[in-house]
């Protein structure tokens, strides 16, 4: 497996002002729910307040933590050799509906496979989330998130 990107764009986490934006609000709600937390609830059982380098670290801790969605959705590509390339390509559809992605295009060779939204949620789609399964001759391409890609290794690497 390796990166899609080039090196000088891995640095930049975020794919798109879209991801940007929903990876902010969540970030942005989940911080000031903390706060909250960290601030008013010592205060309602009667404790002092917490310490502000205490906040401070927690919060630059919970977003470098937090850093790791955007990073886990970065594209690689996953080039296989089979002998059965048409079943493996087949193996790699179970496994990815096994984790929501569903086939949303179907060209020559080619299925795109986009990550089943949250009803509840649509504005969450990113479409860096998209998995791609070409099948030329003997080779099976798979170009799609980190995530998705890795777990379809792990999974496929012994099948």
């Amino acid at each position: 497996m390796h990166s899609v990107l080039p090196a000088w764009r891995q640095i930049l986490l975020f794919q798109s002002p879209r991801q940007l934006a929903s990876y902010g609000a969540g970030t942005l709600a989940a911080a000031a729910t903390g706060l909250c937390l960290f601030i008013g609830l010592p205060r309602l059982m009667g404790y002092g307040a917490i310490p502000p380098d205490v906040l401070a670290g927690t919060l630059a801790l919970a977003i470098a933590i937090s850093l790791r969605v955007p990073y886990e959705v970065q594209p690689v590509q996953w080039r296989v050799s089979s002998a059965y390339p048409g079943l493996f390509a087949d193996r790699a559809a179970v496994l990815l509906a096994s984790i929501d992605y569903l086939p949303a295009e179907r060209a020559d060779g080619r299925i795109l496979y986009r990550l089943a939204p949250a009803p509840s949620l649509p504005w969450l789609r990113w479409r860096e989330c998209r998995v791609e399964v070409r099948v030329h001759g003997a080779d099976v391409t798979i170009i799609g998130a980190r995530i998705a890609v890795r777990h379809l290794h792990r999974a496929l690497k012994n099948a």
